[in-house]
């Protein structure tokens, strides 16, 4: 088989409070999610669920699964490891370190089984229904020794059809997008960067406002810091974060202060 990739314009970032959670660390059980409509104070709930063995879903997987429905969106039923790195953010072929982490994390979500109601939310705001039940948070299949460009990729991707958390953020006008050159990544693509960019990513788009403040303990707990020295070394790299917002137009501005973080948008 031979893929041509089809190039990305834009990458999709849900803003729904269902895919802010799942990546977070959910262990495999049954949740109920609260939710709001814009403008509204009155919360109703999503249920939602979570079958599957092994580690919790994390920030690295949620970029994987991001670029992958970008490719896909953009008319990619197959793609390699490559294409799919690039998507995410990174430069060129990943080394064998990350084709592995992109490998592994494409086989934990593929067995990762989700299930979605929607009742009350539909009921109080007339939003459709969305119900699916037991469905592959990852609906894929692999191909091995797929030709991509004249080479070979010994990796290779089918998506059989737009994943299910893609589709509810979609269906619910709850997503904002970026160009390609605005979802690179400014640091190698950790799990810890990954989730610290998450978090500043989710917090500036979710703000209607001018200027917002985020505190650093707010952070430190959506990324799972727990030691002194964790919480220092991601200090250190706010900056390089917020000057690469700054650089592709995402905010205006910042400053840091001694426990938050204050954003001009």
């Amino acid at each position: 088989m031979k893929v041509i990739p089809k190039k990305v314009e834009c990458v999709v970032y849900p803003l729904d409070k269902l895919n802010k959670s799942i990546w977070s660390g959910l262990e495999s059980e049954t949740y109920s999610v609260k939710v709001e409509k814009q403008g509204s104070r009155e919360e109703v709930l999503v249920t939602l669920a979570l079958r599957f063995h092994g580690e919790p879903l994390n920030a690295f997987d949620k970029r994987v699964y991001l670029a992958i429905c970008a490719l896909y969106n953009a008319g990619n039923e197959y793609m390699s490891a490559g294409m799919i790195y690039r998507t995410m953010g990174g430069n060129g072929y990943p080394n064998q370190k990350k084709f592995e982490s992109i490998k592994q994390s494409i086989e934990k979500m593929a067995v990762v089984r989700i299930s979605i109601d929607n009742e009350q939310e539909a009921s109080k705001y007339k939003y459709p229904r969305f119900r699916e039940i037991g469905e592959n948070l990852l609906p894929c299949g692999y191909e091995q020794e797929t030709e991509v460009k004249g080479g070979k990729s010994d990796y290779c991707l089918q998506v059989l059809k737009k994943p299910l958390l893609m589709r509810y953020a979609e269906e619910h006008k709850q997503v904002t997008t970026y160009t390609p050159e605005q979802f690179q990544c400014p640091l190698s693509m950790t799990e810890i960067n990954c989730a610290i960019d998450d978090y500043l990513r989710y917090r500036i788009a979710r703000t209607s406002g001018k200027t917002l403040k985020i505190l650093h303990t707010s952070l430190y707990k959506y990324c799972h810091l727990d030691t002194k020295s964790k919480k220092q070394d991601a200090r250190r790299k706010f900056t390089t974060f917020l000057d690469f917002y700054a650089k592709n137009g995402l905010i205006h501005g910042y400053s840091l202060e001694t426990d938050a973080i204050s954003i001009n948008l």
